[in-house]
């Protein structure tokens, strides 16, 4: 009887610390999804890839400027 309980003890237990107190399924355990949460965290991801794409083609248009500048300052000294 006492296997028993040992058995289900560490059970407890181990289930307890697969729930974790967080809603990041890499950091949280394994009972820890939260549709609510992912929505969340893919919307917040979704933002700031739109905001590297938006840098990116800025960054972009900068270097095509940049290197027609540079071509026309090489036509100027030839």
């Amino acid at each position: 009887m006492k296997k028993i309980y040992l058995i289900a003890s560490i059970t407890l237990l181990l289930l307890n610390g697969c729930a974790g107190g967080t809603t990041d399924p890499r950091k949280g355990g394994l009972f820890s999804y939260d549709p609510d949460a992912y929505e969340k965290r893919l919307s917040d991801r979704e933002r700031q890839l739109s905001a590297v794409e938006s840098d990116t083609a800025a960054q972009k248009r900068k270097s095509t400027h940049l290197k027609k500048n540079l071509s026309s300052e090489k036509n100027k000294m030839h």
